[in-house]
């Protein structure tokens, strides 16, 4: 516990997030990740064409994809710094989406639209 709040371990956590190489380009996976107690997680993949790799393993495991990618990108921490914050502030998966957006225009000067374009939700 930290100041009266429980940290999720183990499976337990409300949010999941992956922020690096998409190593899912150069490989195949082939299990199944289901979810066996039903609780939905939120979930951040911050990597190149996350959400074409990422989409199929993650199809029946009930989670809520908060911010994952539709090309090319640079998965750098400021992305994930912003959507966590507004996360933890309680927005909703648009505000978490659009702040990430607005961080990776900021250092990548990639242009507003471009970058809404790139981070997705769901």
């Amino acid at each position: 516990m930290i100041k009266q709040d429980t940290i999720g371990i183990h499976g337990n956590a409300k949010m999941s997030a992956y922020i690096g190489h998409d190593g899912l380009m150069e490989f195949n996976i082939f299990e199944e990740f289901q979810n066996s107690d039903s609780l939905q997680r939120d979930v951040i993949v911050l990597a190149c064409f996350s959400k074409l790799f990422f989409e199929p393993p993650l199809e029946n495991s009930n989670t809520n994809k908060l911010v994952w990618t539709t090309g090319l990108m640079a998965p750098e921490a400021y992305t994930f710094h912003d959507a966590l914050n507004s996360y933890l502030n309680g927005d909703s998966t648009e505000q978490v989406r659009t702040k990430a957006a607005e961080a990776y225009h900021q250092y990548q000067k990639c242009g507003i639209k471009g970058a809404r374009r790139l981070l997705v939700s769901n």
